[in-house]
């Protein structure tokens, strides 16, 4: 895990080098709103806590239908954010591309934690 981490931070470090996004020339007002996929991760850490089921508990309840749709759903609208903002900000696609995929790993391993608290089988 910290071999990827370590890659995406070079990544990250290596788009910044080959073209600051934040020059006033390229940096869009509306490209601020890219970092607002950062709030996918705070949400799925409350759906995590809502759903919670103690693993204690015999026999062990089946975990909320819709609050893992909403886990789900939240996965694939991050994607297709991601996505979207990649397109969207010409000129600095590797720029997007560094931050969604360091947002997609943190996203991914709150996401595994939340898998774990709605099913209440801890690892």
């Amino acid at each position: 895990m910290s071999l990827v981490t370590f890659a995406l931070g070079v990544n990250l470090v290596a788009a910044l080098v080959h073209r600051w996004p934040f020059h006033p020339e390229r940096w869009k007002k509306g490209y601020w709103l890219a970092f607002l996929s950062f709030l996918f991760i705070p949400a799925t850490t409350v759906v995590g806590v809502v759903g919670w089921i103690d693993p204690g508990m015999v026999p062990r309840p089946k975990p909320s239908a819709v609050l893992v749709w909403v886990d789900n759903g939240l996965f694939i609208a991050f994607i297709l954010l991601g996505i979207f903002w990649v397109y969207r900000m010409k000129g600095l696609r590797w720029f997007a591309l560094s931050i969604v995929l360091i947002q997609l790993w943190i996203l991914m391993g709150v996401g595994f934690m939340t898998g774990m608290a709605l099913s209440g089988d801890w690892l």
